[in-house]
């Protein structure tokens, strides 16, 4: 076995210690498979060990940042630290160095492979599960926010710096960078920015949307022309056709309602608005009758409150919600007999 293999299970003292020095190896360069392999084992031994990992990892690379007075030495083993709010995703941050080429080698094994060279290299993935958000800063500065039941691919290259919405919504804010085009690949379509502000939601039921907060986007269907996007403006795809429209304040606020923890429906079909809900729902709520779909409704809910939304649905439209399989399934009333 390699000499750069640590006897981490040889040692009882403490997961917290456990952690810093798999940190510190992981800075240190390249891991054996036999290192890989306890890592991996040390991971999934206990569900604190990835959280304890991800925090040390940024308290290391924040100590590799400081500036120290002459003579002075910085305690990273030693440093204090915050456990994270409960119930919410933490933001990740890439950071520089062999750290974080470590730190996504970690990725291999946890996710999707994952390579990052330098700031203007880099690959990764990124999912939200039913009712999480998830902040990602990029090493350029942009920052991506995901809605619930989201994902995207990160692919930065010297050309040119893109992601791939493959599923949900995403909030974009782009760093000024000229020499390399901020791009969103939604389907066939591609969203280009500069530096600016804007939304992108891929639809469950095909096509996308773009919104733009700030700035001004390009949009550029597959063998189409772009089209521009200023600030209020917003684009919906679908099929082969494009509608732009311009959304009043109250509308461009509505869209971000999901950052508050909260879903807000204004004239929305019913369609649109499971396809929200379905977002916070552990169970699926689904129609029995596709007629249903076009009924329209406007109300604000908690996300996180599906029953709340459920409950008008009978009060207020005369429907039917039963639990069926573990989904939730919305129906006509039946006729007395």
């Amino acid at each position: 076995m390699s000499s750069k293999v640590l006897p981490f299970e040889e040692r009882d003292d403490g997961a917290e210690a456990q952690a810093r020095r798999w940190i510190a190896r992981i800075d240190a360069g390249d891991m054996t498979g036999d290192e890989r392999a306890a890592l991996h084992d040390w991971l999934q031994a206990a569900p604190d060990h990835k959280r304890l990992l991800d925090e040390h990892a940024l308290l290391w690379a924040a100590a590799s940042q400081a500036r120290f007075p002459a003579g002075a030495k910085a305690d990273v083993t030693g440093a204090a630290r915050t456990d994270p709010a409960p119930h919410r995703r933490r933001p990740v941050y890439w950071v520089g160095g062999a750290l974080a080429a470590g730190l996504v080698a970690v990725a291999v094994l946890l996710m999707r492979p994952a390579r990052f060279d330098d700031a203007h290299h880099l690959q990764a993935h990124h999912q939200t599960g039913v009712g999480q958000h998830e902040s990602v800063t990029l090493p350029d500065g942009s920052r991506t926010e995901l809605n619930a039941r989201s994902a995207i691919t990160v692919a930065y290259a010297p050309e040119r710096r893109r992601l791939v919405l493959e599923r949900g919504v995403g909030m974009f804010e782009v760093a000024k960078d000229r020499q390399r085009p901020f791009e969103v690949q939604v389907g066939q379509a591609i969203v280009r920015a500069v530096g600016t502000r804007f939304l992108v939601q891929r639809r469950d039921s095909g096509g996308f949307e773009v919104t733009v907060y700030e700035g001004v986007v390009e949009l550029t269907k597959a063998g189409g022309q772009p089209v521009r996007l200023a600030a209020g403006q917003v684009a919906l795809a679908l099929d082969d056709q494009t509608r732009l429209t311009h959304a009043a304040p109250a509308e461009l606020e509505r869209k971000l309602a999901w950052q508050q923890g909260r879903i807000v429906l204004d004239d929305s079909t019913l369609a649109e608005a499971l396809e929200e809900v379905n977002r916070y729902s552990p169970q699926p709520v689904e129609l029995a009758d596709p007629s249903l779909a076009q009924i329209r409704l406007s109300g604000a809910f908690a996300a996180r409150d599906v029953q709340v939304f459920l409950r008008s649905l009978e009060q207020g439209f005369n429907l039917r919600v039963r639990e069926r399989q573990g989904r939730w399934v919305v129906s006509r009333q039946e006729k007395d007999s």
